[in-house]
């Protein structure tokens, strides 16, 4: 016998519970490994995202104290491909996995909110985005967020904080501009001419 009990029974304890430990672990890392996005807070309630045209959505997100995941998508899908998608959530989601928008394992239900992150990883896909040697090893949101700071498309403001809708739009509106400064735009840049009262 041990000269001192506790540490054989510890032992005892650890062996016995080693494999199990070993794969509590492995299901608890395998989302970060997969790039999966672990699913949010959720609105309480929220008026139905519109579908209709690009400024219902963009007229709805700028209310929005934080960012859905419906209305999110919906912003994103129209910066990737230049049209509003008409259909509903599931579909969409489903349209953007296949389009390598989002991965396999996003568990973002319609009105989940969404983070800096999770917003980060949305757009930098979107504009194509494959630099920062992190971003493109590990695929985490946080690391697109560092790099839409460094292309000037984000502000340095965290990455995991929830983000309004009105800070959503500001990296919406550098995102589409970043994509015709280098010709990758799906439609024609807006041309909106001088402001109301100058010569």
């Amino acid at each position: 016998m041990s000269a001192n009990p506790t540490r054989h029974t510890l032992m005892i304890r650890a062996g016995v519970d080693a494999p199990r430990m070993a794969w509590l672990v492995g299901i608890s890392l395998a989302p970060l490994l997969a790039g999966c996005q672990a699913a949010g807070p959720h609105a309480a309630t929220q008026p139905a995202v519109p579908t209709e045209t690009n400024a219902e959505l963009v007229e709805y997100i700028s209310d929005l104290p934080y960012v859905t995941a419906e209305s999110a998508y919906r912003a994103v899908h129209i910066l990737s491909k230049g049209e509003v998608f008409q259909g509903d959530f599931g579909t969409l989601a489903a349209e953007m996995n296949t389009s390598g928008l989002i991965g396999n394992g996003w568990g973002h239900d319609a009105d989940t909110f969404v983070d800096r992150a999770a917003v980060g990883h949305l757009v930098a896909r979107a504009c194509d985005i494959r630099t920062g040697l992190n971003w493109r090893l590990t695929g985490l949101g946080r690391y697109a967020h560092r790099e839409l700071i460094y292309r000037g498309i984000a502000h340095p403001s965290g990455e995991y904080g929830l983000i309004s809708g009105g800070e959503f739009l500001g990296v919406l509106a550098r995102a589409e501009e970043y994509l015709h400064k280098i010709g990758r735009a799906p439609g024609e840049a807006a041309v909106l001419g001088t402001e109301p009262g100058q010569p």
